[in-house]
């Protein structure tokens, strides 16, 4: 049995000794959350547009005092799958852990609104998921960024679960294909 790691249906936030490798973690920015998969705490992958990047669009954090490291600054210059270290990736935000294999009166409660925070689907291994990270991040792959329809929630999603997600407007216009309801990274 998996044990509890305080997700409940009014908050997805979790303390950082709670998290384990191959983790789908999220942070909320000002309008909008970033998602990821963790490895380390030297070790975040996550999927970035580069016009984000050289906008500063993924430095809208709501810690005004926050200053990500130089490292992590240059590592994810150009966007794509990228990596930095977890203080980087919070941008001094609170973490959140994306829940997976939740019951299915869990996930109605919990995704009300704009921003799902959790799937009935079934998580794979870490093992498993950290290589499909891995993978796009030393190979390239995971398409072009697209805020809509490819971004950072996609990344994670399909990271975790080897699926890919699709939205509902897709579902709409392909209802042949076999579908989880967990709407992406939105911006509100």
């Amino acid at each position: 049995m998996e044990e509890d790691r305080g997700v409940t249906v009014l908050s997805s936030r979790i303390e950082r000794w709670q998290l384990r490798r191959g983790d789908h973690i999220y942070a909320w920015r000002t309008g909008y959350s970033h998602h990821g998969i963790y490895e380390s705490d030297e070790k975040v992958i996550h999927f970035t547009s580069a016009s984000a990047q050289s906008s500063g669009f993924f430095s809208s954090s709501s810690s005004a005092a926050f200053s990500s490291h130089s490292k992590c600054r240059e590592a994810m210059r150009g966007g794509g799958v990228v990596v930095c270290c977890l203080d980087c990736f919070l941008e001094g935000d609170n973490l959140c852990l994306f829940a997976y294999s939740v019951s299915m009166a869990f996930a109605a409660l919990s995704n009300i609104g704009a921003q799902d925070t959790c799937s009935v689907v079934d998580e794979d291994p870490p093992d498993t998921v950290l290589r499909r990270a891995n993978d796009f991040l030393d190979y390239g792959g995971f398409r072009s960024y697209n805020v809509a329809g490819n971004n950072c929630f996609h990344f994670a999603y399909y990271c975790k679960t080897g699926r890919e997600y699709l939205s509902p407007v897709r579902m709409i216009a392909d209802p042949s294909q076999e579908h989880q309801r967990s709407p992406a990274c939105t911006i509100l």
